[in-house]
């Protein structure tokens, strides 16, 4: 039996229906996602984006990116996941919240015209990148997704997220395609597994002393179901020097002058929440290498 000390990602698979899943459970969310270390009516949305991107890039065993953004321009609002994954290491997660969409619930920015939502998978090699464009449908954005499932996927899903700052559970079913003498999913229990969901409350779901395979084994206590070895993800920790300095390094010579006057300065990487200080010295050097306008 898996523990619940770490992200776990786990697959599992009913017996007696053609229907798969993936439960997924994220901790200490605040320590590595700035967006989330308070409450703020996009919580949910932004762990629902997450989620999907570690679930979407779990379906291939290949280098694959996959990124969730929905972006509003009218209210400038911004909120994207990203999961990265290669066949030899674990999948690393990051999000972003801008102020704007942290103030924001789903529910306007869904109702208000010009909101976007995109889906992006681009391989490491870049080749066969697919976008696709999702409209902001229901009142979240697991909603939107499970549209996105069952129009361009063309895979019934259900799809739920709990969650607050400190983590979330997250729980995918999808329907199986069947072959010729096998017995086809019925409509009465495609119902009763959404049934099944709804009684999930989320005292239950982020319960960090619940096993993963105890909540799925109370959850279908009915139905005969089998896990496969759980994955690992992880939250992005890239070092972000060398990004942050070739934005410094963009800087016009004016402001980049100002920065190295106030002496050592020091930026926050906003997906991450690392912080990277650098000194008048450092700064000064940019000078050096920035060409002078003619």
């Amino acid at each position: 039996m898996t523990t619940s000390s770490a992200n776990i990602l786990l697959p599992f698979q009913f017996h007696n229906l053609p229907i798969r899943g993936r439960l997924l459970q994220l901790k200490e969310l605040s320590d590595h996602i700035p967006s989330l270390k308070e409450a703020t009516p996009c919580t949910q949305t932004l762990a629902e984006l997450l989620a999907a991107a570690a679930l979407l890039a779990h379906d291939t065993k290949h280098s694959l990116s996959v990124s969730l953004q929905l972006q509003h321009a009218e209210l400038g609002a911004l909120i994207f996941a990203h999961c990265g994954t290669t066949p030899d290491s674990p999948a690393t997660l990051k999000a972003y919240a801008n102020p704007a969409a942290q103030g924001t619930p789903f529910s306007t920015l869904a109702s208000t015209e010009g909101g976007i939502f995109a889906i992006t998978m681009e391989p490491a090699d870049l080749s066969n990148r697919y976008q696709s464009l999702v409209p902001l449908t229901g009142t979240s954005a697991a909603e939107s997704l499970a549209y996105y499932f069952e129009h361009s996927v063309q895979t019934p899903t259900l799809f739920v997220v709990f969650t607050n700052t400190e983590q979330a559970t997250a729980l995918m079913l999808q329907a199986l395609p069947t072959g010729q003498n096998e017995e086809p999913l019925t409509d009465d229990d495609w119902t009763r597994m959404k049934l099944l969901l709804q009684t999930l409350t989320p005292l239950e779901a982020l319960d960090p002393s619940l096993a993963p395979e105890t909540l799925l084994m109370r959850l279908f206590a009915e139905d005969d179901l089998s896990t496969y070895p759980p994955e690992a993800p992880t939250f992005a920790a890239d070092n972000p020097r060398a990004r942050m300095l070739a934005a410094l390094a963009g800087l016009p010579q004016e402001e980049l002058a100002e920065l190295i006057a106030l002496g050592t300065i020091t930026l926050t990487d906003n997906t991450t929440g690392q912080s990277v200080s650098f000194s008048a010295d450092e700064l000064a050097h940019l000078q050096d290498v920035i060409p002078t306008e003619n």
